[in-house]
């Protein structure tokens, strides 16, 4: 059983994600609810939870500052959220889990499964300092994107990727890449040539030749 601790602010929301819990996620106890940074500190030090899911916006701070006054978290993390879609690509790359409002039972029962699979990893630290990175990297629209894999963080300036897998397709569209083929994302900035023998492709800087999709050669 994951014990639980829910540090949010609005009443409302506190209690909709509490009977979220109860209705959909038979594997947590809900151990205990703070409603700001001070008291989210003071619960958390006393019982030691599994999972704290925490908000970011707060009266007195913010969930970064509850989580700083730590020497050492650990506790696995849900964010709940409402950021703008490129500070939750900020999560995404960091491997941190989130929730965005109005919490739906089925994103909640994901990230509930997805938190317990990481609470055997211990590698909370690793992703929050991603985290942190790409958050304050994104706000100064900066290139570079942390990507955390188990303990390691690995600082990819994204000028210097080619192409990429699907999975980072949605992710790194902002940092100009495009998809030419089911198979391929690619930056636009190392595109040399279009090549229209052979049924079409593009000719990247490294002498990498891709396919290009029937749809766009139409285009």
């Amino acid at each position: 059983m994951i014990k639980a601790i829910i540090v949010e602010d609005e009443p409302y929301s506190c209690e909709h994600l509490a009977s979220l819990l109860s209705g959909f996620c038979s594997n947590v106890e809900l151990v205990g609810m703070a409603h700001d940074v001070k008291s989210g500190y003071e619960l958390i030090s006393k019982i030691n939870p599994d999972l704290v899911l925490l908000d970011i916006e707060m009266p007195d701070g913010t969930g970064f500052d509850l989580l700083q006054k730590f020497a050492k978290i650990k506790f696995e993390i849900i964010f709940t959220t409402a950021f703008a879609e490129y500070a939750v690509k900020a999560f995404q790359f960091s491997a941190i889990h989130y929730l965005l409002k109005p919490i739906d039972p089925e994103g909640l029962v994901s990230a509930i499964n997805k938190a317990e699979d990481e609470l055997e990893r211990k590698n909370i630290e690793t992703r929050v300092n991603a985290l942190y990175f790409n958050l304050q990297n994104q706000a100064g629209k900066g290139k570079k994107v942390v990507l955390s894999s188990g303990t390691k963080l690995y600082v990819i300036d994204s000028n210097e990727i080619i192409m990429c897998l699907k999975e980072y397709d949605d992710l790194l569209v902002t940092y100009g890449f495009f998809r030419v083929h089911k198979q391929y994302l690619i930056n636009i900035d190392y595109i040399k040539s279009f090549d229209r023998a052979g049924g079409g492709a593009v000719n990247l800087s490294n002498g990498l030749k891709i396919p290009v999709a029937e749809l766009l050669k139409r285009q």
